[in-house]
């Protein structure tokens, strides 16, 4: 089973930022985590967030769906956010069904 992420970047002023999937991941409320698979194409929800590195100019936004492998016996509670070069995390809790 898949879980989406709907995520959308914006770089509102200053250098070109990078994004790409692999800062993101689903948490869930045993202290685990899922990472993105990093797949594209197929029967993945539209429009796919892209899986490599992708320039976002002063002004610009990417946007798009992270898709995340996952039990139908588990929910996430937060999406997380964290690029290798940070030390912390940003983190979205997920709302129940």
């Amino acid at each position: 089973m898949w879980a989406a992420v709907e995520v959308k970047v914006c770089n509102k002023q200053g250098p070109d930022i990078s994004s790409d999937q692999q800062p993101w991941s689903l948490a869930f409320a045993d202290g685990t985590r899922t990472q993105t698979t990093g797949l594209n194409g197929g029967d993945l929800p539209k429009p796919e967030y892209p899986t490599l590195p992708t320039v976002v100019k002063a002004g610009d936004c990417l946007r798009g769906k992270i898709p995340f492998p996952v039990s139908k016996e588990r929910r996430p509670t937060k999406i997380v956010y964290q690029p290798a070069s940070a030390t912390t995390s940003t983190e979205w809790t997920v709302p129940p069904s």
